[in-house]
């Protein structure tokens, strides 16, 4: 069993590891970055109230959350990798986002907790190096009206709406 300050350090590596992919890759950080901190609560909060059973699962929680989602959204059909096809995986990520305006930001929330704001062709970038050991994240739109989660357990992510 992992005690709290090894939780602590696992969460702090998936941050070092996004903030080496940004300087590995060369990514504008005006079309990627982390959140100012202090919409982190927010951010979480709205997402979680969007789409989870707060009744059923009152506590927030990033971690496993699509075991929480409420049964009334709308899905769409999965997106399966057998992980050598990685890349390949995270392109499909086009498919469940219908506004091609290259443009706009989503937000980026890791399994540990972290929230970054990008364009989707940075997002991508960050992704496609995204270490298997970082398990799940998701992509949302910033009005809240969409998620796309990727389930590491299952090797499957898809997208839910309202």
């Amino acid at each position: 069993m992992i005690n709290q300050t090894q939780s602590r350090k696992v969460r702090y590596q998936m941050r070092d590891e996004i903030e080496n992919i940004l300087k590995e890759q060369d990514i504008d950080k005006n079309q990627f970055h982390e959140a100012p901190k202090n919409i982190y609560e927010e951010v979480i909060r709205k997402t979680y109230y969007s789409f989870c059973d707060y009744q059923k699962y009152p506590t927030i929680q990033i971690k496993y959350m699509w075991c929480r989602l409420r049964n009334t959204l709308a899905k769409s059909d999965l997106i399966h990798t057998d992980w050598k096809d990685w890349c390949k995986y995270i392109d499909r990520i086009d498919e469940l986002i219908s506004d091609k305006n290259p443009d706009i930001q989503y937000y980026l929330i890791t399994d540990g907790g972290w929230v970054y704001e990008g364009t989707l062709i940075q997002i991508k970038k960050v992704l496609y190096e995204y270490p298997g050991y970082m398990e799940d994240f998701y992509i949302l739109s910033r009005d809240y009206k969409w998620l796309i989660l990727h389930i590491d357990d299952g090797g499957c992510m898809y997208k839910v709406w309202k």
